[in-house]
Order: structure tokens, then sequence, then C-alpha cells
């Protein structure tokens, strides 16, 4: 919005045709006039700023709105469900979840319904072709869709709005398309020298190093960012770790060491892990394979000795 000339010398124009009828001498006209030249700018700036005033409003009002939510989840449940990693089972109980409306409506697509229940200390691959649904399951699995029917249970008890917030501190994921944080989780002396452990191990610790606070760059290759992600998320040391096609950027020297060496480690430390694979070669490392097919659960098997049940 601008005060433009035309209505500016419109303005004007006007003045000077009301001069007679309105008895206005020349001093005052040209009062006016120099009066009204000055005043463009100021106004223009004001009636410029009016649509980012009212963006800024609404996207405070959303802010208000984001912390209150965060708030009221904190304050509800200050014990945290599992919060000391002592969740024995993490349950999906006939879960259907649609895009596109209910039933898949308007050609969207539907999840289920489906069963799965996940153990402590197990170690699960979900796998299927693209478009199959692995996303969705694990997204539905974190916490981060709510289900469209059913219902997502944590040692037996339904996870509700109020637990939402403390049942996601329970994990720690790389998806795909992840963002990755410069600042470190922990910056303890101890937490820096795991940090500097899993660099040098994950063949980057001649590129990145750790301050008190912060890895030194993430100026990265694509696999070494993938790389530096996965220390990140040790870092956090939170009892469920879930790894979305981890290995699809590595070259294959860091995608056996990925299969061999680390997810065999992280068992050992006692995490559950999620882990979405099409490496078929590595499918032997998990305890139990999960595989989905058009949004349904096509096959559900332990490879190592059951460690838990499965209802479909």
């Amino acid at each position: 919005m601008n005060y433009d000339e035309p209505t500016q010398f419109g303005s004007i124009g006007l003045m000077l045709a009301l001069r007679g009828p309105l008895d206005l001498d020349a001093a005052t006209l040209s009062g006016f006039v120099i009066v009204l030249l000055y005043m463009r700018g100021p106004i223009d700036l004001v009636l410029g700023a009016i649509p980012d005033v009212a963006q800024a409003s609404v996207a405070f009002g959303r802010i208000a709105a984001l912390s209150n939510g965060i708030s009221a989840h904190a304050e509800a449940d200050p014990a945290a469900p599992g919060e000391a990693g002592l969740a024995e089972s993490i349950e999906l109980r006939d879960v259907r979840y649609s895009f596109g409306g209910p039933g898949g409506a308007g050609g969207g697509f539907e999840l289920g319904p489906l069963s799965v229940t996940l153990a402590k200390g197990e170690t699960l691959f979900i796998v299927g072709e693209n478009g199959s649904g692995k996303t969705t399951l694990i997204k539905l699995l974190l916490g981060l869709y709510t289900p469209t029917s059913g219902q997502l249970l944590l040692d037996g008890e339904p996870i509700g709005p109020a637990q939402a917030g403390a049942y996601g501190e329970l994990f720690s994921a790389v998806f795909s398309d992840y963002f990755l944080f410069e600042e470190l989780p922990r910056s303890d002396p101890e937490s820096l020298d795991r940090a500097r452990s899993y660099l040098k191990r994950l063949e980057i610790d001649h590129k990145v190093d750790v301050t008190e606070t912060a890895f030194s760059t993430t100026d990265l290759s694509t696999g070494q960012r993938k790389r530096l992600a996965l220390v990140h998320a040790y870092l956090e040391q939170r009892p469920i770790m879930m790894f979305d096609e981890w290995a699809a950027d590595q070259d294959p020297t860091f995608r056996r060491v990925f299969y061999t060496e680390l997810l065999p480690d992280l068992k050992r430390q006692g995490k559950t892990v999620i882990v979405v694979s099409h490496d078929d070669r590595y499918f032997g490392v998990a305890d139990r394979i999960v595989r989905l097919r058009e949004g349904q659960l096509v096959r559900d098997e332990s490879v190592a000795p059951p460690a838990m049940q499965t209802a479909v």
C-alpha cells in the first residue's frame, strides 16, 4: 500500500478547486501543499509497514500457542514414561493411518490396520519397496504421527497428548531428510571424550573436532554429514535409536561397519534399535524383520531367537 502520486496531487488539486468556496488565502494554501509534499515519505512508511506488522502478529501468536502446548506437555507428566530407559515394550495396536482422508479417500495412502510390538533391547528392521509405508510406520512408532484409528502404547499404557512430549524423549533418530545440529546434546568432559572417540571410529576426526558446546564444522560431504548425525544421536544417550536408510549415502566400507559393528555394539549397550533398510545382505543382523507392501504388513518374523510377540 503506497500513498502514491495520483492521490497526493489529487488532494492538492481538490484544495485548489475549493480555494474559492473555502475562502483560503495563498499563504494557507501554500502551507498545505508544502506539508502534504513532505508527509508523503512518512505516510508511505507507515502504510507499507501495516502488512508486516499483521504477519508478525500472526507469527507471534503461533509461537505463543506452540510454547504453551510444549509447556502443557512438560507439566502434565513430569515423571516421563520410560524416563530412565525402563520401557519394556512399545506397541502399535490395530493402528491405521490415512493420508487424504479416512480410507485413503481422494487418492490418498493408507497404512494398516496393523499391530506391531517392539521389545526392549531388540534390533528391528523395517523393509519394503519405496512407498510401502516404512517412514509412516516409524513416525507412528516415534509418536510423530497420531493414528487415524488404533492405539500407541508404552508398557501397555496408551500414549495420549499429555504423555507425547515425554515419550518422544525416549528416541534418538536420524531420518533420511535429517537436519544436522552443530550444538552438542551434552557437553560434559565424558561426553566430549566419547564424541572424539566416535569421530575417530567413523573416520571424520580429521575434519571435525568438538569444542565445549558444538562440532567445529558441519561443512562435509553427504556421507560424512550422515556419520556426524550418527555421532549426535550417540551423544543423546537415549534408550531407543532409529535409523532411516542411514547406510544409503555410505560407501561399501562404512555400510559394512554400520551393520556389522555399530548396530551390534548398540545392542550390547542394551539399546533398542529400529532400522529402515534396503540392504538385504545384512538382514541377518536384525532380531526381527517387518516387511510392508502397499501399506500392509506382509511379513513379521524373527531372525534371531524370538524377543517379542507381534499380533497382526
